[in-house]
């Protein structure tokens, strides 16, 4: 039976379990797809780790911070003008809230604390700082020059 190689396209089914407790799967959806060895935006850290496996074997991987969604970097709490949200949008300290970028595209940020007319952010991705433990199930291989065929 095939194994996986650096380079091939896999589809894999993944659950991330963080450090804080909380619980991110893929079961239930169409299973994702990735090149073995290439950063993915939703697995990071997962490398070669699923280099040697067969389809239906799984892997579990320990990420740490650095390699998962990077520590948190102090230089990214930053002071905004209270202008920059909708007026009437509630801004509860402690919580992410949805706001747009300068590029128009929409993202959250953490609000740590407002000071009159400033509103201080946190903008490190909301996993920054936590360790990932990452269980991932490889459904199916294609070479790394293959495409892989479209599932219903």
């Amino acid at each position: 039976m095939r194994t996986v190689q650096p380079g091939d396209r896999v589809l894999v089914h993944y659950v991330k379990r963080f450090q804080d407790g909380s619980v991110a799967s893929s079961r239930g959806r169409a299973p994702i797809e990735l090149t073995v060895g290439s950063d993915h935006p939703r697995l990071p850290g997962l490398g070669l780790a699923l280099v040697g496996l067969v389809p239906g074997a799984s892997t579990t991987v320990s990420i740490p911070p650095e390699r998962a969604y990077r520590p948190s970097d102090p230089s990214r709490v930053r002071r905004w003008a209270r202008t920059r949200f909708p007026e009437d949008q509630p801004l509860p300290v402690g919580k992410w809230v949805p706001v747009l970028n300068r590029r128009g595209r929409l993202r959250l940020v953490r609000i740590v604390e407002i000071r009159g007319k400033l509103v201080v952010v946190d903008t490190n991705h909301r996993r920054a700082g936590q360790a990932l433990n990452l269980e991932v199930e490889l459904i199916d291989i294609h070479s790394a020059d293959a495409a892989p065929e479209s599932r219903p």
